[in-house]
């Protein structure tokens, strides 16, 4: 019995969702065919058993349903952790179902050729009444093989369109699981993710990774003063310079609040001071003015920690260096960078989870 992540049960449990989607008229969404594809392999009886009584119920189907299931049995407390789970398989199955229909239609006319070549051998060769038969018979299957492969070329075809829009929409979906709505940054997950990836990589190449953590300096006043709405305008501000700092394998991500980081791999500690640096004296050389009344609205600081990885400490160390590098800079008057080294007598940074090598603390804004 085919096990359910075996390659042909993919394929038809694959099949069946999207035949199910299409009968009923539902968009072909990543998280309406998590839905269909979830019910069909039998790994959520809960949601079967749904489903089922909605069908003998003849309550119907569409979106609005779908999208009642989908946020009923699949999205908790940690939705971006939902989003990256379902996405991945919804891939995985794409990939599998577009391979399996290729590789049919190819078999399919392969075989049409052979048996249309034996045809025309028997047919020339032959010297009986029987041959003969033979031969117009294997010409007949022939003739149906190619038809065969033909519809199955158009069922290929459809699928393909099928397939398009669901990657379209996955990648869609993933994008605005790992960005910041407001700066267009990434957000925290997805800069916790790169951290966990990128530590490892550094353990495993021996080059450097640099942490720098950014906060606005004086931002709740900016905010009380001048409103959130132009707050919102220097958040914003602060992300462009910050995006068009970084190389092309740097991360750049708003941590929360006015508080960013900055992740540079293959980046020492003198470099991730001397970067932090340049960003925040270009960011202190410039005034604001209000674009409609140009108002001035004064100059905007950073204050910035930097610190860099020690392989295999644990991330929640190597954050709360930078963290308290940046809470440093703060105390000695803001407008400045402070790494690690200046943080005397704090060496060995204690922290609650320092056992958990993947953490990443969660430490208040300074």
């Amino acid at each position: 019995m085919a096990r359910p992540n075996e390659p042909d049960n993919l394929f038809t449990v694959g099949q069946r969702a999207m035949a199910a989607m299409e009968k009923y008229g539902i968009e072909p969404t990543p998280e309406n065919y998590l839905v269909w594809f979830t019910h069909f392999s039998g790994e959520n009886p809960a949601l079967s058993r749904m489903i089922r009584l909605l069908e003998d119920n003849r309550d119907g189907f569409g979106c609005e349903r779908c999208q009642e299931l989908y946020q009923r049995f699949f999205v908790h407390d940690d939705a971006a952790r939902v989003v990256h789970e379902a996405s991945t398989r919804v891939e995985h199955l794409l990939a599998t179902l577009v391979e399996q229909l290729s590789a049919r239609r190819e078999e399919s006319e392969a075989a049409s050729e052979r048996i249309d070549a034996l045809g025309t051998i028997l047919g020339q060769e032959g010297r009986s009444e029987t041959l003969t038969r033979i031969a117009a018979a294997l010409r007949d299957e022939t003739r149906r093989m190619a038809e065969n492969a033909r519809e199955l070329g158009k069922e290929l075809h459809a699928s393909s369109n099928q397939v398009a829009i669901l990657r379209a929409s996955l990648e869609r979906v993933r994008r605005e699981a790992e960005t910041d709505p407001l700066t267009g940054l990434a957000n925290r997950k997805a800069f916790e993710a790169a951290l966990r990836r990128l530590a490892a990589e550094a353990v495993e190449t021996g080059r450097p990774l640099s942490l720098v953590v950014v906060d606005i300096d004086h931002f709740k006043r900016f905010n009380d003063t001048f409103g959130h709405q132009t707050g919102d305008v220097v958040l914003k501000l602060m992300a462009a310079k910050l995006r068009n700092s970084v190389r092309q394998r740097d991360v750049a991500a708003r941590y929360g609040g006015e508080e960013f980081v900055l992740l540079l791999p293959a980046t020492d500690l003198d470099t991730a001071v001397h970067r932090a640096e340049s960003v925040r004296a270009e960011v202190a050389a410039h005034r604001l003015r209000a674009r409609g009344s140009g108002k001035d609205l004064g100059v905007v600081t950073l204050s910035m920690g930097v610190a860099q990885y020690r392989p295999g400490e644990p991330l929640s160390r190597f954050f709360a260096r930078a963290d308290k590098a940046l809470y440093l800079a703060k105390q000695q008057g803001r407008n400045r960078v402070v790494d690690e080294r200046m943080l005397a007598g704090e060496e060995g940074v204690e922290e609650a989870e320092a056992e958990d090598t993947t953490a990443v603390a969660n430490p208040a804004p300074a």
